[in-house]
């Protein structure tokens, strides 16, 4: 067994579950370019026709072989389609939004799609001198597709290869020729099935690859003959083993459960996408929700349209009217919209406005490089804390402070680093924090101050607290606020997850929908590899 190259594709709608999908693939034609360089680029030229009656399928889902994949681009009918983005359901792959070029109930449409993939070739298990590539082609579920499909693959050797030299593997080819002065080799079933599972192999001299892009399986030149007879050691190892993995598994989901900003754009765009604001730059790098959520409330605090009459249970005011003057995001009207007659907040509503906000954010970072726009934000965060420290006085120490809080708060240790600035140095409370805590406004050493907030208000003297009290009193502040703005952060954020980025469904689900199978591989020598692309919606 080499090594086995696994592109599993599936369609899918966005309203996948609802979805009715019936189809059958006339044809589905690859055809793998192998590159001096160890990369391939693969190209896909898929015809799907449409049952009457079946939902449209707009959106085609394509596993990549590694992470290492690039120049992504597609089309339908000849019309290029630029809405390409990760794949939440294949890990790694890509998702084509066919938009308005939908195949439409009873029409026929061929998706055409190239990406270029590196690290493909592995050393032969059989001869060093060779490098080999094993390539799945796509197959369907067995709920949605039906009737027979034309298979073609088509292998495309370097330049240089003479026809003597390739090796297929187990599946001898069909016929063998020479085309753009390039040896390929050509597999063809005419009557392959939708659902069914076929693998193309074969071998070339390393001679004609660049040095170093053929890859090597790892040696383990561990000896365990002496363990291998004794009981304890297999008691050991499976106890072990399945503690180990149950805690590996407990910790993986709910980390995956936390990640709830859909992924990246599989082509990834150029550029900082500038003007986001604290609580977008926030979602953008995925901070815990509690922490956005309470940054929303501080933010509608500081513009006196909320004021905070419970920190344990957490209980809002919103003012009525609110100030004309005061001009609200989106997202801040819609938290404010959620408060209840009790004051409480609704967990649906913040939940429901949390979705627009991730979704907001995804399409604002369309084009833009996700990477450059997240370190840009971590640095305005940093220079938000530069402005707070850099205060001289102790007014302007708490002016400062007040007016980067949300910056400042994109930091992972905003906690620690505010106890640190703050430790040693006197500090006069903003005049906006009457609003959080007016049943503390007067707390501590009296200062004379007259504040004129945004929102409605009353003179109230504000005190100057030693910098210690004062980090303690914030820190505990806004852990009380991220600890009672939601019932449950986790059962929150996985609730949303499961719509903005939902994990792979298991490849043996019976739905009706759509969608290629996972590929199991088996490697049955040591110089095997296997990556296979699997999942699907």
């Amino acid at each position: 067994m080499m090594f086995l190259v696994a592109l599993t594709l599936m369609l899918s709608s966005q309203a996948a579950l609802a979805q009715n999908y019936s189809f059958n693939v006339p044809e589905n034609r690859v055809n793998v370019y192998i590159n001096g360089d160890g990369s391939a680029q693969i190209v896909y030229d898929i015809t799907f026709a449409n049952d009457p009656g079946a939902s449209p399928m707009d959106i085609v889902d394509i596993g990549m072989p590694n992470d290492s994949y690039r120049g992504v681009t597609a089309s339908v009918d000849g019309v290029p389609l630029t809405n390409i983005s990760s794949s939440p359901y294949v890990k790694p792959g890509v998702a084509v939004d066919l938009g308005s070029n939908a195949i439409q109930p009873g029409q026929t449409g061929t998706l055409h799609l190239e990406a270029t993939v590196d690290n493909l070739l592995y050393q032969d298990s059989k001869d060093s001198q060779y490098a080999s590539l094993e390539f799945s082609p796509t197959w369907f579920d067995s709920n949605s597709v039906h009737g027979p499909t034309r298979l073609e693959v088509n292998f495309h050797f370097p330049p240089g290869v003479t026809a003597d030299e390739p090796r297929y593997h187990d599946q001898p080819f069909t016929q063998a020729g020479f085309q753009d002065d390039r040896v390929v080799y050509t597999w063809v079933n005419d009557a392959a099935q939708g659902d069914k599972k076929y693998v193309f192999g074969a071998s070339l001299p390393q001679k004609y690859l660049a040095a170093g892009v053929v890859q090597k399986p790892p040696a383990f030149n561990l000896n365990l003959s002496g363990c291998f007879g004794s009981p304890i050691f297999w008691m050991a190892l499976v106890f072990g083993g399945w503690a180990f993995l149950s805690l590996l598994g407990s910790q993986t989901q709910k980390r995956r459960r936390m990640e709830y900003l859909p992924p990246s754009l599989a082509v990834e765009g150029s550029g900082i996408k500038r003007g986001l604001t604290a609580v977008e730059a926030a979602i953008l790098l995925e901070a815990p929700l509690d922490k956005v959520m309470t940054m929303i409330l501080f933010g509608l605090v500081k513009k006196g349209v909320v004021t905070v009459e419970s920190e344990k249970p957490l209980k809002v005011k919103p003012a009525a009217p609110l100030p004309p003057e005061v001009k609200l995001w989106a997202y801040e009207q819609r938290f404010v919209d959620a408060v209840g007659t009790d004051g409480r907040l609704d967990e649906g509503k913040l939940r429901d406005m949390t979705l627009d906000l991730i979704g907001d954010v995804n399409k604002k970072m369309t084009g833009f490089s996700r990477k450059e726009t997240k370190a840009y934000y971590k640095d305005v965060a940093a220079r938000a804390w530069q402005q707070v420290e850099a205060a001289d006085t102790p007014e302007v120490l708490g002016e400062r402070w007040g007016d980067g809080l949300e910056w400042t708060m994109l930091e992972d240790d905003w906690d620690g680093h505010t106890r640190r600035v703050f430790q040693d140095r006197p500090v006069v409370l903003p005049t906006w924090w009457w609003f959080y805590r007016p049943w503390a406004a007067g707390m501590g050493p009296a200062r004379p101050v007259t504040p004129t907030p945004s929102g409605p208000g009353v003179p109230v003297t504000l005190p100057t607290l030693p910098g210690a009290d004062f980090a303690n009193t914030v820190v505990t502040s806004v852990e009380n606020a991220a600890n009672s703005v939601v019932g449950g952060i986790e059962s929150f954020t996985s609730k949303i997850t499961q719509t903005t980025n939902p994990p792979p469904k298991p490849s043996s689900s019976s739905s009706s929908r759509g969608g290629g199978y996972s590929c199991a591989c088996a490697c049955a020598c040591a110089g095997c590899a296997c990556a296979c692309a699997g999942g699907g919606r």
